[in-house]
């Protein structure tokens, strides 16, 4: 009998485990990885382990997003005890990565595998649930593949027949993801490239109630424990911070347009960015992620068509009063209420923000390293906000640069700017600088701006091979999907960039928002890029964008063929400039400075 099934059958009759065969289990069953196995060896008991062996499919380990959930609610539960009430109940099932190898092989799945699958959805019974990604680098000390791989929402409604090939084409859809583009631009970044990655599934049941034929939490979102990026003066980093949105949680990890999610800072809760309820009603949310469960589809609906059903407590919590608007209808004599989302309820709930703070910082601790956090969040029926944690990681350690910040010389600076967003202290090598002139951008025919992203592209792959250190300056936003606020690239467009810039540019409406605690933000913050905006406002002490014309743009020379971008997408050389992107996270300053001339011999 082999050490693994010895193992086994003593875990089976309620035995106790020694250290190796825990360890041994753990391989088994959750992961290779060693600092997230010291973790679980050093804190899961043989019930943690037989609760994976109940909730399983397939052989195999569970995946890395699978561990960091798990592990999480045990810290709570043995760390806080006071907070294992307001944790919601954990629905999760496990699929394991070697049905993944099955996949692969025979496009199908195995009898086995098939009636694990209906286990599956009769414990959930007609709960909705989201089939989500585990990958064995996922969410590791080393990797996050933040946003990299599908996740599914399924309804579960209909017969049975119906919901086992929902269930298969969800596990079809997340497989798929590994090769999509991001993925593999990522693991090529990383020289992941000739790694076995396996994808294990996490199915989970989305936290919610119904409503009306919708189904929802009240609240979801993410939080980190450090919060890299400041956007009120006062903020201390270490605090942390969420980003909260009504309904389900994929409006607070994705850049939405015209759409702002309730962001908290961890030791200011109720501090805001915007001093009047009319600034407040303009940069709020107005569309929820709902499941729509009549047509078994994940939908996006108007707030007001959300508004009457939701239940009254819950309102209180989400919802605020746009006072001002509501003052001007009453001097017409037209007075109704004007609502909007803002989570001002949740934000103010002091007990449930130092809930959130303490859960950060104790994990923060337990795993050495910053973490970042994804749950829902339900009103109990003891008035209290109660959680569901459903993901957990740790985020990417860098070290702090320590340098005195040259002053002086302003000819020589491209920009100055204050407070709009850090990483940490650094000086930063830059051989070329990427600007999309926003006038010509604006002009360019609509249905062909997502040319121009890919054209950015072309650019990062280009440089990338020559070891180049680049810096991007876009109009508008950066990664929105709606091009008419900005440039619609995607991760893999902007993979080896050192430095992208948001860049305001009133006259055509281009206005950076940093979408702080998005996919988008954690992909940069874990690639250690540099994102800022550059405002029409104060906190821009200077931007000389003409000053780049006096550099040689190489756009041309290279793209020939290109000719229809070469007066919108600049490319400048300034590898013999000395030019360097400077970063002080203490003062919150980002300066940008390129030399017209440089003598080689004090070159660095």
């Amino acid at each position: 009998m082999s050490e693994l099934k010895k193992v086994r059958e003593k875990l089976e009759s309620g035995q106790t485990l020694e250290f190796q065969e825990k360890r041994l289990l753990c391989n088994e069953l959750m992961t290779r990885e060693p600092r997230m196995e010291k973790l679980i060896v050093k804190w899961f008991d043989e019930e943690d382990y037989r609760t994976v062996l109940r909730h399983k499919v397939g052989d195999g380990v569970i995946g890395g997003k699978a561990c960091g959930v798990l592990l999480a609610r045990k810290l709570i539960k043995e760390k806080l005890p006071e907070y294992e009430s307001l944790l919601l109940p954990h629905h999760s099932w496990f699929i394991g990565s070697d049905v993944f190898a099955e996949y692969l092989w025979e496009e199908t799945f195995s009898e086995r595998t098939k009636r694990e699958f209906g286990e599956l959805l009769a414990h959930l019974g007609g709960d909705p649930y989201v089939v989500r990604s585990s990958s064995t680098l996922e969410d590791g000390f080393d990797h996050a593949f933040t946003g990299k791989y599908e996740s599914v929402f399924c309804t579960n409604q209909g017969k049975k027949d119906e919901r086992i090939e929902e269930l298969k084409a969800a596990v079809f859809r997340v497989y798929k993801s590994v090769w999509n583009e991001s993925a593999v631009e990522y693991r090529r970044t990383r020289g992941l490239t000739h790694t076995d990655e396996r994808m294990a599934l996490l199915v989970q049941r989305v936290e919610g109630m119904r409503m009306g034929s919708y189904y929802l939490p009240l609240a979801a979102g993410m939080g980190c424990s450090y919060n890299p990026y400041k956007w009120m003066e006062q903020m201390n980093p270490e605090a942390g911070m969420l980003r909260i949105v009504l309904g389900l949680g994929t409006r607070a990890v994705e850049r939405t347009p015209g759409d702002y999610p309730r962001l908290i800072d961890l030791d200011r809760a109720r501090g805001s960015l915007y001093a009047s309820a009319g600034e407040r009603h303009k940069y709020s949310q107005r569309q929820v992620d709902v499941l729509d469960l009549e047509n078994a589809a994940h939908k996006t609906i108007w707030l007001e068509e959300l508004t009457p059903l939701l239940p009254e407590r819950g309102k209180k919590l989400v919802l605020s009063h746009d006072t001002d608007a509501e003052q001007r209808l009453q001097e017409m004599g037209r007075y109704r209420p004007v609502l909007f989302a803002d989570c001002q309820g949740i934000a103010h709930d002091s007990d449930f923000m130092n809930m959130m703070q303490r859960i950060l910082k104790m994990l923060e601790s337990e795993y050495g390293r910053p973490v970042d956090i994804e749950f829902a969040m339900e009103e109990g029926g003891d008035g209290k906000i109660h959680l569901n944690l459903f993901q957990c990681r740790p985020l990417r350690q860098v070290t702090k640069q320590k340098f005195v910040m040259p002053e002086g010389n302003e000819e020589e600076v491209l920009f100055d700017v204050r407070r709009t967003s850090m990483w940490r202290s650094k000086e930063e090598k830059l051989d070329i600088i990427v600007w999309v002139d926003p006038q010509k951008y604006y002009e360019y025919p609509y249905a062909k701006k997502p040319d121009a992203a890919h054209m950015i592209g072309v650019i990062n792959q280009y440089f990338s091979q020559q070891g180049r250190h680049m810096m991007l300056l876009v109009p508008g936003r950066c990664g929105t999907s709606s091009p008419e606020l900005g440039v619609p690239v995607k991760y893999s467009d902007v993979s080896c960039f050192s430095a992208i810039c948001e860049v305001a540019y009133s006259k055509a409406g281009y206005n950076p928002s940093l979408s702080y605690g998005s996919h988008m933000f954690q992909e940069l913050v874990e690639a250690d890029i540099y994102y800022g905006a550059i405002n029409e406002n104060s906190k821009t002490k200077i931007y000389r964008p003409d000053y780049l014309n006096t550099f040689h743009d190489v756009f041309g020379e290279i793209w020939p063929d290109k000719a229809e971008f070469g007066n919108m997408i600049r490319v400048f050389d300034v590898s013999e400039n000395h030019a360097r992107l400077l970063l002080d996270a203490k003062e919150g300053r980002a300066v940008c400075r390129i030399k017209k001339t440089v003598d080689r011999k004090t070159e660095k």
